[in-house]
């Protein structure tokens, strides 16, 4: 063994006993994962939750840990027994034909209750409901406590609650309601952010003979919420007051079926400090090992040039011959449908609804003018119903949809 591996070796060695002294001795920082596992103690899991929750419902829970599929695998679906389905995680996405059961059972007179940070998108598309994250913007004070940073305040709109308020910091959940049917839906509570704007944060949506409630905080149900004070307890219990007195299955996060999932050599290293210290520093040690060993030993090799770019060239010499064949009709609709597969892949929105519906969502997820998406669509109906476009024509759509993304 050479002097300088034998000194590399020593380094290494008193580096690794300097981090295991300075792990054991430093305080662990609190994990606030949003996990909502039952059985754990972090402060965004449901352990108080866990505990109380029987005593709410005269021991009436069932701990589900299984998927809705298996739960509805074996159920008549013109007999299901009237029961509220219980979600509270950060984020619920169920499958089609799961959510097509649950609907089933709720239509029977059931009720379904999700407190998730986002909703499977084919639920809220059935309810005609559109749930988008919010901002706002305020100065971040990234060395504060996490208590003392700014919060959000949740109220109902009962009217004999509606002038209690209850302030969580600092603000967790970002998304809100943005748009519901109004004609069987009502919004039980908003949220109100730092920069005082309010928005929706709990819905009731009347669907057959049953109920579907949708709350946008599940922090509100943590550990975390529910060490904090009454205030914040009282809040928890009068959301949980909306469920009807009948059974209630709880589908609950699986902490073995994640961890199953995660668990390999290195998410062992990865999952401890001290571990994870050492096994970096054991790979960069070994990269500069490799990178001094080797400059030691190169050799001249030659430079191959790299493979020059021509797409610009590419992309000029397509658009003289297009231009020179004077086809803007052929253009003209190679513009719309890269607009529309563009609306479709930036929105997440589907470009087949009808044109005053395809409008009005366009409008409120760009938060463009309404006359020029109008303008848009109805130059796009023009060119798609004549025989030929006129340059003027194809001109006019460039710059409409030039406007339309700028700012994007």
């Amino acid at each position: 063994m050479s002097r300088a591996l034998k000194t590399y070796l020593l380094v290494f060695a008193v580096l690794i006993a300097v981090m295991i002294v300075i792990d054991q001795t430093r305080q662990k920082p609190l994990d606030w994962s949003p996990s909502y596992y039952l059985d754990e103690k972090k402060p965004l899991d449901l352990y108080v939750l866990n505990q109380e929750i029987d005593r709410l419902f005269d021991d009436s829970v069932v701990r589900y840990s299984k998927s809705p599929f298996e739960y509805f695998q074996h159920q008549d679906s013109l007999d299901t027994p009237k029961e509220t389905y219980l979600f509270i995680r950060e984020s619920v996405y169920i499958d089609k034909i799961s959510t097509n059961k649950i609907l089933n059972a709720v239509q029977q007179g059931s009720m379904l209750f999700i407190a998730s940070d986002g909703f499977d998108p084919y639920l809220t598309d059935t309810l005609q409901a559109i749930c988008e994250y919010v901002s706002y913007s305020l100065p971040v004070l990234f060395n504060s406590h996490i208590g003392d940073r700014p919060g959000m305040k949740l109220k109902f709109s009962r009217e004999e609650w509606d002038d209690d308020e209850y302030i969580y910091s600092p603000v967790f959940g970002q998304y809100a309601f943005v748009h519901a049917d109004t004609t069987f839906s009502t919004a039980l509570g908003y949220m109100t952010l730092p920069n005082e704007s309010e928005y929706i944060s709990f819905m009731e949506f009347r669907f057959g003979e049953g109920k579907i409630l949708l709350h946008n905080q599940p922090v509100a149900f943590s550990n975390y919420s529910l060490m904090s004070g009454e205030a914040l307890q009282e809040y928890a219990e009068r959301v949980l007051s909306y469920l009807p007195d009948q059974p209630v299955v709880w589908f609950v996060a699986s902490q073995q079926h994640n961890e199953r999932l995660q668990r390999s050599q290195l998410s062992v290293i990865f999952q401890y400090p001290a571990l994870r210290m050492t096994w970096l520093i054991f790979v960069y040690g070994l990269i500069g090992f490799i990178f001094f060993t080797a400059k030691r030993k190169q050799r001249v090799v030659p430079v191959i040039k790299p493979v020059k770019n021509t797409t610009v060239e590419f992309v000029q010499t397509i658009g003289n011959l297009y231009f020179q064949e004077g086809n803007t009709s052929d253009i003209a609709r190679k513009k719309i449908i890269y607009f529309l597969d563009r609306v479709r892949r930036t929105y997440n929105m589907d470009t087949q609804l009808p044109e005053d519906k395809l409008i009005q969502r366009l409008c409120l997820k760009s938060g463009k003018e309404e006359e020029l998406i109008k303008e848009i669509f109805s130059l796009i109906e023009k060119v798609n119903h004549q025989p030929q476009c006129s340059k003027q024509q194809l001109i006019q759509l460039g710059t409409l949809i030039d406007r339309f993304w700028e700012g994007s």
